[in-house]
């Protein structure tokens, strides 16, 4: 389970560190540049105990009951509390500093068992145009799991899930494995689900084995069987914590009108920059004219990387221009940031200057699994007039970010901020539709350039024309592709509905 986000890291002039575990307090305080705040050593009085179950028309500040624990950690700041504490806190930071505050519905903490079951609620309930919550990216995971995902560790298989229907009759597909995961070497792309654990995948009503079984949460054996190429294959699985390789596939593509370059890139984590520094260093020694970016399972990371990685694309036309402006809400205003395509590596990359391909044009392979950062790099570079070609699906759709925040042992995901390109645009809640609807086809490797979007794309680049007539477009007759969708990488959202 990889997180989905915006998390902030480091322009070089005003953000100290990048942000993980250890500095996710300090990213809170104007970037550990500052701002005040409790100190975390130092025990606090007359902190409130919060009974009232309506809300109250003035909270605690949230600091007054930060790391009050029902159970408090050992050799942490933590410090005995209440779960009606907890709660609490929560109530307050939602209050502070959730981009749509004022629509948080007032609701009874009593009614909610966990502090995290609270917090679920703590949401706005608008709707984009299309008629889809405004927010769907509002969760909590384990501090333990935060870690994991920030050092590019996933929990599970390694196995990102394709979606046709998740009620009955079931399809689901495997869309790509981590290398190094458990599944890598057993399963492939294109392989369907037939039972789990001995359960009917496509008609089975025990949801919760089939859920255990594709979103363990023990380190236990699971037996999966699949179909593929016409026969029923059946593998024993156990999960483990897998490294991930986000930068998988680098290539060069010689066509009669040059050289195109290939980047097939999953998850804006910190050690996706040096394999993109030397992705792009690659691509210059090769003397690739253009690039085909394959975002369509990235859902999201560190904007950091989304910026740096924009410089590395368009070099000289983001110089002086801004990457991507944060709009926080009217309490947090002092906090709203211009940032800039970053154009030097970070500290932790060696801090150099970045290469650039300078290209004033890309084209981006795009599905419902390409959000929030990824999406970020499209706005970014259509910011500065960079020609972005979309290839593949609309986009999730998640103009908004936010600074992850630790309480007791868990780590909390609230909206805080939108984000704004260049010119001032933000409208993409309903995501970015595709200059060419293209199908993922599922028959072919990632990386293979006859598969259906990377094929598309380069014709696109050739003759300007969508391939209508393969029955490969999305919405067209024929073709024998179903249309799958991917979702960002969050196990709860692609989990089988009861």
């Amino acid at each position: 389970m990889l997180s989905v986000n915006l998390k902030l890291d480091t322009p070089k002039s005003k953000h100290k560190a990048a942000l993980g575990l250890g500095t996710l307090m300090c990213a809170l305080l104007s970037a550990c540049g500052g701002g005040g705040g409790p100190s975390y050593n130092t025990p606090m009085t007359n902190v409130p105990v919060v009974t009232n179950p309506t809300t109250p028309t003035t909270l605690p500040p949230s600091e007054s009951l930060i790391n009050l624990c029902k159970t408090p950690a050992p050799n942490t700041s933590d410090r005995q509390g209440t779960k009606e504490q907890e709660k609490a806190y929560l109530r307050s930071f939602i209050d502070e500093t959730y981009l749509w505050y004022r629509d948080v519905p007032q609701v009874n903490p009593a009614s909610y068992d966990t502090p995290q079951t609270y917090f679920d609620v703590l949401k706005t309930n608008k709707t984009t145009a299309s008629g889809r919550p405004v927010d769907e990216f509002h969760w909590s995971v384990t501090s333990e799991s935060f870690d994991n995902q920030n050092q590019g560790i996933e929990e599970g298989y390694g196995i990102e899930w394709a979606t046709a229907q998740s009620s009955p009759p079931r399809d689901w597909v495997v869309a790509s494995l981590q290398p190094a995961a458990p599944a890598g070497t057993m399963l492939k792309r294109g392989d369907k689900i037939k039972s789990v654990d001995g359960e009917d995948f496509v008609s089975g009503e025990n949801v919760d084995k089939l859920n255990e079984g594709l979103f363990p949460t023990k380190i236990a054996p699971h037996t999966i069987e699949v179909i593929r190429a016409g026969k029923v294959l059946s593998f024993t699985i156990t999960p483990a914590l897998v490294e991930t390789t986000p930068v998988r596939y680098t290539k060069v593509i010689t066509t009669p009108t040059g050289k195109v370059g290939y980047i097939y890139f999953d998850d804006h984590i910190s050690k996706s920059e040096p394999m993109l520094i030397a992705a792009i260093n690659s691509l210059k020694a090769q003397g690739a004219q253009d690039l085909i970016l394959d975002l369509r399972y990235n859902g999201g990371g560190l904007l950091s990387i989304a910026s740096r990685l924009a410089y590395m694309i368009g070099g000289t036309q983001t110089t002086g221009k801004t990457f991507e402006n944060l709009v926080y809400n009217d309490k947090q205003s002092a906090q709203n940031d211009k940032w800039p395509f970053l154009s030097y590596a970070s500290s932790d990359a060696g801090g150099a200057d970045l290469p650039s391909l300078n290209f004033k044009k890309v084209s981006i392979l795009v599905g419902g699994g390409t959000a929030s950062a990824s999406e970020a790099i499209i706005n970014g570079l259509r910011g500065v007039d960079v020609e972005v070609t979309l290839i593949g699906g609309t986009t999730r759709g998640k103009p908004y970010g936010f600074v992850p925040q630790e309480n007791c042992g868990w780590v909390y995901y609230a909206i805080q901020f939108k984000g704004e390109n260049n010119k001032g645009f933000s409208d993409f809640s309903d995501g970015f539709k595709p200059t060419c609807a293209v199908k993922d086809d599922f028959t072919k490797d990632l990386g293979d350039v006859t598969e259906a979007r990377f094929a598309a794309a380069l014709q696109y680049r050739e003759t300007k024309t969508c391939p209508v007539s393969s029955g490969l477009v999305a919405g067209s007759k024929g073709g024998g592709l179903i249309e799958y969708q991917v979702a960002p990488k969050i196990a709860k959202q692609l989990m089988i509905p009861k």
